[in-house]
């Protein structure tokens, strides 16, 4: 127990198997070991002893809270809720239970339930700085960020050096438009163990606002590629101030950014770095640019579609109605967040009763000709291929209709107008209450009120466009 608690794992494990080859009858054990597989990444193993031990005792909150988490991880979540509701019912003021009961609801989209359980879990714990994190995320996905950032403060007060909850913050704080604080929690993304990307390690130092006048200026993505068409347009501000810019994009999107005149240098990630003197991650620059909303860098298009390319796409797309509308309704099929921003093909129907209105396909990348979609539509098809000819496509039409994906991001780069509908508790950089966006001036917003309702988002859009077909 003491090495389980000092995070000596694999002394625990030999320690736990010790105890049950001389008592096997005892639960506890085969629990803590359960515990302890899991924190060593063995989930289905964890499962079978934490199972065991409910076996010898199932009346014990602990065990039945644990394996919920181990179930999580093996992606069963109606099993994982099934636990943790048991040991809620267990022991009704079991702080953890509640807690993860709360960030699985969340998941599933029961925002208010997750609500509640999150603020007993404060209740049963108000010096749990994760409690209070819990908290702040329930707050955040019901559409509160005040009282989001409120909960991530007492979470800090209580352990300042808690990265999760900095990085948390960050997210609220962005939402509700704070942006020098927000941009400078944003660091604190580098110090929580679950950030899915890591600091590169490059022997030239870290750029950190200083004078970059006469100096070689190494920039480059970290996340998706809808942020990093977001926040390259900060290439141009660094190249104003005197650098060479060196800019690192994802393939696909690598010959419309060297189209554009952002950098002086364009490489494609995974290519050989040219030498430089300093570098920065995309998501970086908002922070030493000293972006507010008041001067963040909107000048649209920044991105360039290549010409030959928009001739061939305009041909290719072909139909017969006045108006050219772009559709995407579906982002990466494999990211959770994607659960609630995808817009299903049933909720399309209303779009079908637009006259005069040639629907074009932008469902591209992997999985998209798999997806349902609206057979009313009569969606006119172009095929895969890169990003740059997407980029042609969007360059063609007169309106772009998405969710929030990176066609979203690629249509206000190219400055092409975009309707885009949001889920409830949408991405921090679209803010809070706004139908514009300040960031893409070509974007007008459309919100849910009701969180999974689309019948009326869909239904103001399809307005929309018909007062402008």
């Amino acid at each position: 127990m003491c090495s389980h608690q000092k995070g000596d794992l694999d002394a625990a494990i030999v320690a736990y198997r010790g105890i049950i080859d001389r008592a096997p009858e005892i639960a506890d054990p085969w629990h803590l070991l359960g515990v302890a597989l899991h924190q060593k990444g063995e989930p289905k193993l964890a499962r079978q002893l934490i199972e065991t031990a409910i076996g010898l005792n199932g009346a014990v909150a602990d065990y039945h809270s644990n394996l919920g988490m181990v179930l999580l991880a093996l992606r069963d979540e109606a099993a994982a809720e099934h636990s943790l509701r048991h040991a809620v019912r267990l022991a009704p003021n079991h702080a953890k239970a509640l807690a993860n009961l709360a960030g699985l609801l969340r998941g599933r989209g029961l925002f208010d339930e997750a609500l509640d359980l999150a603020r007993r879990a404060v209740a049963a714990a108000p010096n749990d700085p994760e409690a209070h994190n819990n908290l702040g995320n329930a707050w955040k996905d019901a559409m509160h960020p005040v009282a989001a950032v409120a909960a991530y403060d007492r979470a800090l007060a209580l352990d300042p050096a808690y990265a999760l909850a900095h990085w948390n913050r960050a997210l609220a704080l962005l939402t509700l438009g704070d942006y020098a604080p927000g941009f400078d929690e944003f660091a604190w993304r580098w110090r929580w163990g679950g950030f899915p990307t890591r600091p590169r390690d490059y022997l030239a130092p870290v750029w950190t606002g200083q004078e970059i006048a006469g100096k070689t200026l190494f920039l480059y993505p970290e996340q998706g590629l809808g942020d990093a068409i977001h926040f390259v347009r900060y290439a141009a501000l660094a190249c104003a101030r005197g650098a060479t810019v060196v800019v690192e994009a994802p393939g696909g999107l690598a010959p419309l950014v060297a189209r554009s005149g952002l950098a002086d240098r364009v490489i494609v990630a995974g290519d050989d770095v040219p030498p430089f003197d300093l570098h920065a991650p995309f998501l970086d620059l908002p922070h030493l640019f000293e972006t507010t909303l008041e001067t963040i860098p909107a000048t649209t298009p920044y991105l360039v579609a290549d010409p030959a390319l928009v001739s061939v796409m305009r041909v290719r797309s072909q139909g017969r109605g006045p108006m050219r509308v772009g559709l995407n309704w579906s982002g990466n099929p494999l990211s959770p967040v994607e659960r609630f921003r995808n817009l299903p093909a049933a909720a399309m129907t209303p779009l079908a009763g637009l006259a005069d209105i040639d629907w074009i396909n932008l469902q591209k990348g992997p999985g998209g000709d798999a997806l349902p979609r609206p057979a009313e539509l009569g969606l006119i098809e172009t095929g895969e291929g890169p990003l740059d000819e997407t980029a042609a496509l969007i360059a063609t039409l007169d309106r772009v209709v998405t969710t929030d994906t990176a066609v979203a991001h690629l249509a206000g780069a190219l400055g092409v107008p975009t309707l885009l509908m949001l889920h409830h508790a949408p991405d921090w950089r679209w803010l809070v209450d706004r139908s514009d966006s300040p960031w893409y001036p070509s974007l007008r917003l459309f919100r849910q009120e009701n969180p999974g309702d689309w019948a009326p988002v869909v239904g103001a859009v399809a307005e929309a466009l018909s007062k402008r077909v």
